[in-house]
């Protein structure tokens, strides 16, 4: 159906499109940055024009750009002219005129500019970059001219045309021809018109759908509905480029990576061109100061290297990067955050701890052992700096999986110290080399600490972390980590989550890996193995919902050994005679950094000068509340409030009912009530006592309303031992009960623990937790807690400890969560019944008895003659990551079974025949597949051959590079497992990614297509 455009004519189309690049308030001068706008819309509509022109006239146009930018729309320009010349038609005449009108004026730039801001191309790039102009030019900061003659030689062009429009009865959609003389343009499919008179304008056809410009409507973008548009474009399109998966990753990565530093209201616009592509966007400043708008080139240069154009030509794109985030600057206001960070901890210490403000002894470097999630490939020690070192190469080296580093340890152990130390370090170094002009390749460490911030989003912490640098934001900082430019150090994870505990731990981390994309490294610090298992749990749930590509790793923080703590003392200037005086149990506490500065402190103090009879937890504790009791004294007669026994009492309130709520903080009202548990009597009893509280040490205040406050213990040790307190006190007042109720509660750190062996003692623990454990007839079933039997194992590894036996005991139903050491244990005769064991060291001296029933163990060590496996009975092999004897260490299934039964010990589940072993292809996939669904990973990144990248993943290397060869060629083969490409430059590396569980493949249960076929390809059946 052909309709009439009634009194609107081409000229009053382009004129009405063109108003709405009108500045507002009207009247006001048009910005340079709004005059590239219009010249792009200008150059766009004329281009499309006389692409559709070439066409009327029988010929083939040049074809467009699928992405075009204002570069790409003058050379598109340049290239039709030659075309319209061969056209013998009216509209091609007027056309090619006002084509070589706007080419000429263009290519004037501005005369008289500076020679470099001359050319428009240049200019436009120089204000894309925030460059500025001259402030005495006054024609550099408007187009206005160039883009009137622009308009007018476009509007004289469609003078003498008229416009009709032809209806498509389908869509309710117009489509538009120009008519000169009787020659007619129809201009679809560049342009077309919606039933509300809308008219839209070709953008860009860059995914799956093309996009248009919208005027005269409420909308400024759309996609047309249907087929028949896309279909009409794809001729009239430059043909796609050859599949280049690494350019489309980068131009995706751009995108997301600039949304980190974009002004909320702002959508970046791509563009393609002749090197690369380029990206319009609107930069968000500093302090509220508005925005820049931004024209950035990129390209993938040697070896798919992501780069930037900058003034001085391509550099790498890690370099815009730091220029977006201002990297100095950032790097200054980290290192004084961390900074007065440090001088808030050293604060804390003096008013809390009583601590003098003495210089402290040089900082030991804290030494860590690193091992695999399943506890499995530990490494030999190496220091924190080495393990940094190696976040550093994992940043370097994009893996294709986000690498998360756990840093496990005691509370006391130096985590927060190795870790703000390894983020001050590094903010210096950057900021000192960039300060100097030398170039700085090294990656920012954005250390967040969680203390005092239960319940708040990673999201919300991560913004306040960066507020102080004023330039980033949650969204920017991700953007850094993606591309290796920085790390997040999260001290304290479990205090982030709040009553939450780690039951869904990775529910609150997700966010952020879903945002890296499979890249960077998180360091996370947590408090014990037990929440390691929890989040294992919270990880393999969340795999099955599509969990992002993860690897995980443990580095277990260790304790400082004896000539590390006598280097310090001497520091401190502790005489040596004063460890002579310390029990053994208090010379091993001072492995901890925490203890051997309480030690030392002591020691120096003039009025504690002896340690005397009491044990150093002991002497701890009554200082700290000694000092607490000082807070509520009143003017009469300096009476205190509450004695020190009350005070004592009230805090062990108080620390349960934070594990009561799996907290660290408790309200005002709970503080209140465990004050009037500790008096026995209403707070109204003790005049101002209520009114006093709130000066108790580490109340914050959440609001200016001190009822909001909420109290917390400055370090954590001192709530581990007022929960050691609180269960003691049930053990010694004969309340077995309710100490078994607390057991359910929460999680027991290692000095709650020791403190409950300490001072309850090792016979009324074992009395207590030997009638926890249920046994029903002779099968014994699993505790329906998991923090209740863990617990349980925790404690029987203390008593074995304190007692040096373990005889005549039946333990059932306990987690060990940590190593249960029997190596230095000479009376062993016991059964662990019903039991999870992480890993187990064999007692050295011989005559010993362990019976294992309904038991696994992830990892034996042997501590003495192999031959002693003799004595243990009842072992299951399948369930053996490792077998450690004295000079060999066994992972491989078959291995493990073999020397078991060399040396004698009863393995439950061993084959009957040897004989009947499975071809090696088959145990080889058992053991990676097994290997894999211990530490919840699905996903492997290869080489270009199909072998690991990463050398560091030794299962994959147990039974050489052909099994593991097969193993991934029929995973492939069968449809169990895809092969990825992925963003990396250099060397070309392929994502293994299973596309179920690799414990259900190992199932083979029939439940997943293609296990079957799998196992039977392997067993060459």
């Amino acid at each position: 159906m052909v309709e009439e455009a009634g009194a609107q004519s081409p000229v009053d189309v382009f004129r009405s499109m063109e108003r709405s690049y009108s500045p507002v308030p009207a009247g006001r001068p048009r910005s340079i940055h709004e005059g590239f706008s219009v010249l792009d819309f200008e150059l766009r509509f004329l281009s499309l024009l006389a692409a559709a022109t070439v066409r009327a006239a029988g010929h083939t146009p040049a074809g467009v750009g699928r992405s075009p930018g204002l570069g790409e729309w003058t050379g598109y320009l340049r290239h039709v002219r030659k075309q319209l010349d061969d056209c013998p038609t009216v509209p091609a005449a007027r056309v090619g005129r006002a084509v070589i009108e706007v080419l000429d004026r263009y290519d004037r730039g501005v005369p008289g500019a500076p020679h470099e801001l001359r050319n428009l191309k240049r200019l436009r790039d120089h204000i894309s970059h925030g460059g500025a102009l001259p402030t005495d030019r006054t024609d550099l900061t408007t187009l206005d001219e160039l883009v009137h003659a622009v308009a007018d030689a476009i509007a004289a062009c469609l003078a003498d045309a008229g416009l009709r429009t032809v209806a498509d009865d389908g869509t309710g959609e117009s489509q538009p021809v120009f008519v000169w003389d009787g020659d007619e343009v129809p201009l679809w499919p560049f342009l077309y018109v919606t039933g509300t008179g809308a008219w839209h304008l070709f953008s860009k056809f860059a995914g799956a759908q093309p996009s248009y410009l919208c005027f005269g409507g409420t909308v400024v973008t759309a996609t047309p509905k249907g087929e028949a548009v896309r279909s009409a474009l794809h001729p009239l399109l430059k043909p796609k480029k050859a599949d280049n998966g690494t350019l489309d990753y980068f131009i995706r990565d751009v995108e997301r990576d600039l949304r980190g530093f974009a002004d909320d209201d702002s959508e970046p616009v791509y563009a393609d061109h002749d090197h690369g592509f380029e990206y319009y966007w609107d930069k968000a400043t500093g302090e509220g100061t508005g925005t820049q708008s931004r024209r950035d080139y990129f390209r993938l240069g040697p070896d798919n290297a992501r780069q930037w154009r900058d003034e001085s030509g391509w550099v790498p794109y890690s370099d815009y990067l730091r220029k977006l985030a201002n990297w100095q600057v950032v790097a200054t206001r980290l290192r004084q955050k961390l900074d007065q960070l440090e001088t808030q901890l050293a604060a804390e210490e003096r008013e809390t701890l009583g601590w003098a403000s003495r210089e402290r002894g040089t900082t030991r470097m804290a030494k860590v052992i690193v091992h695999d999630m399943d506890g499995s490939h530990a490494g030999p020690p190496s220091t924190f700096a080495e393990l940094i070192d190696g976040v550093d190469e994992d940043l370097q080296a994009n893996r294709g999986q986000t690498q998360v580093v756990f840093i496990n340890g005691e509370a006391g152990i130096g985590k927060t110290r190795a870790m703000l130390d390894a983020a001050k370090s590094r903010a210096r170094e950057v900021e000192q080399a960039l300060l100097e002009g030398r170039p700085s390749h090294q990656a920012l460490f954005l250390y967040v600490r969680s203390t005092g911030q239960v319940l708040d989003s990673l999201r919300t912490v991560v913004d306040s972390a960066v507020a102080s640098t004023r330039n980033l934001t949650d969204k920017g900082v991700k953007a850094l980590c993606r591309n290796g430019l920085m790390t997040l150090l999260i001290d304290g994870f479990d205090e982030l989550l709040g009553g939450v505990g780690y039951s869904d731990a990775i529910g609150s981390l997700r966010p952020w890996l879903d945002d890296l994309g499979g890249r960077g490294v998180v360091v996370v610090s947590a408090r014990s193995s037990y929440y390691m298992g929890q989040y294992r749990s919270s990880v393999e749930r969340a795999n099955e919902q599509g969990l992002p590509y993860v690897r995980h790793r443990i580095a277990e923080v260790q304790r400082w050994s004896p000539a590390d703590v006598e280097s310090f003392l001497d520091e401190c200037e502790v005489p040596r005679r004063s460890l002579d005086r310390l029990s053994e149990h208090d010379r091993r506490l001072l492995g901890l950094p925490f203890f051997a500065r309480v030690f030392a402190e002591m020691t120096l103090d003039p009025n504690e000068s002896e340690i005397k009879s009491d044990t150093l937890t002991e002497r701890l504790l009554s200082k700290y509340v000694a000092r607490e009791e000082r807070k509520l004294m009143t003017g009469e007669a300096g009476a205190a409030l509450l004695s020190s026994a009350e005070l004592r009492r009230m805090f062990e309130y108080v620390a349960e009912f934070m594990a009561s709520h799996d907290e660290r903080e408790a309200d005002m009202s709970e503080l209140e009530d465990a004050a009037e548990y500790a008096i026995e009597a209403e707070l109204s009893s003790r005049r101002h006592l209520k009114q006093r509280l709130p000066v108790l040490c580490g109340l914050a205040a959440a609001s200016d309303d001190a009822s909001s406050s909420r109290f917390r213990f400055q370090h954590e040790l001192f709530f581990d031992q007022f929960l050691a307190g609180a269960a003691s006190r049930y053990l010694l007042e004969g309340h077995p009960a309710l100490f078994q109720a607390m057991l359910k509660q929460s999680h027991w750190r290692s000095a709650t623990v020791t403190g409950v062996v300490s001072t309850a003692g090792a016979q009324l623990t074992v009395r207590a937790v030997s009638d926890f454990a249920p046994r029903i007839g002779g099968t014994e079933r699993q505790m329906e807690s998991t923090v209740a039997a863990t617990n349980l194992g925790a404690l029987w590894t203390a008593v074995v400890r304190e007692t040096g036996t373990l005889t005549g005991q039946t333990v059932v139903n306990a987690i060990f969560a940590d190593e249960l050491d029997l190596s230095q244990v000479e009376d062993v005769d016991a059964r662990l019944v019903g039991c999870e064991l992480s890993s187990l060291t064999l007692p050295a001296t011989p005559g010993w008895s362990l019976r294992l029933e309904n038991t696994t163990v992830k990892k034996i060590k042997v501590s003495g003659s192999p031959n002693a496996l003799r004595h243990l009975h009842g072992v299951r092999h399948a369930d053996l990551v490792e077998l450690l004897l004295p000079n060999e260490l066994l992972d491989r299934k078959e291995g493990i079974l073999a020397a078991l039964q060399r040396y004698g010990a009863e393995v439950v589940d061993a084959e009957s025949r040897n004989d009947d072993l499975p071809p090696i292809e088959v145990l080889a996939a058992r053991h990676f597949l097994t290997s894999m669904a211990r530490r919840v990973e699905k996903s492997v990144i290869l080489r270009s051959d199909n072998q690991p990248e990463d050398n560091r993943l030794k299962w994959a290397q147990a039974y050489g590079p052909d099994a593991w060869k097969k193993f991934v060629n029929e995973l492939l083969v069968t449809g169990l497992a895809a092969d990825e490409n992925f963003s990396a430059s250099g060397e070309r590396k392929i994502r293994l990614r299973l596309k179920c569980s690799a414990s259900a493949i190992l199932a083979d249960d029939g439940s997943r297509p293609g296990t079957e076929e799998f196992w039977a390809r392997l067993g060459g059946k």
